[in-house]
């Protein structure tokens, strides 16, 4: 197995199981304004590569955890078939979205997103959300410009 991509983005849209995997608005850091802070909307995409051996039913679990491992959604388990390779051709790719919606985020800190498949993980993301260093810059009673 290889992971050809995996990312933390605002959506993402997958098109059949080899198909287009589509991405808009990449990112691993977020500076909110206060804590604690929703991400309204926000994927993980990936696009996975296997070779022939590979096909067939795969656990998967992807976790999202704070750096002391602890979960901050319950881990979502589900079951993934890998199709068939086709006649002509060495490997195939699947991919995977997750959908999220109003993800509770309590402090500032580095998160970690996981995922597994039957067991072993074989990717990390980090996903930082933290202070604005810029804000700890700014002049009080402005028009909310940052000033060095």
């Amino acid at each position: 197995m290889n992971i050809e991509i995996a990312s933390i983005c605002d959506a993402a849209t997958a098109n059949g199981m080899g198909g287009r995997l589509n991405i808009l608005g990449a990112f691993d850091r977020i500076f909110p304004q206060s804590f604690p802070f929703v991400i309204p909307q926000c994927s993980a995409a990936f696009r996975i590569r296997y070779q022939r051996a590979e096909a067939g039913k795969h656990k998967l679990e992807l976790a999202i955890e704070d750096v002391c491992g602890h979960a901050i959604v319950p881990p979502m388990q589900s079951e993934i078939p890998f199709e068939p390779v086709a006649t002509g051709f060495d490997t195939a790719a699947v991919n995977l979205v997750l959908n999220m919606q109003r993800l509770q985020i309590a402090r500032a800190d580095k998160y970690i997103i996981r995922l597994s498949i039957d067991e072993e993980e074989i990717v990390t993301l980090p996903l930082y959300i933290l202070e604005d260093p810029r804000a700890k810059h700014a002049n009080p009673g402005t028009d909310g410009e940052v000033r060095n």
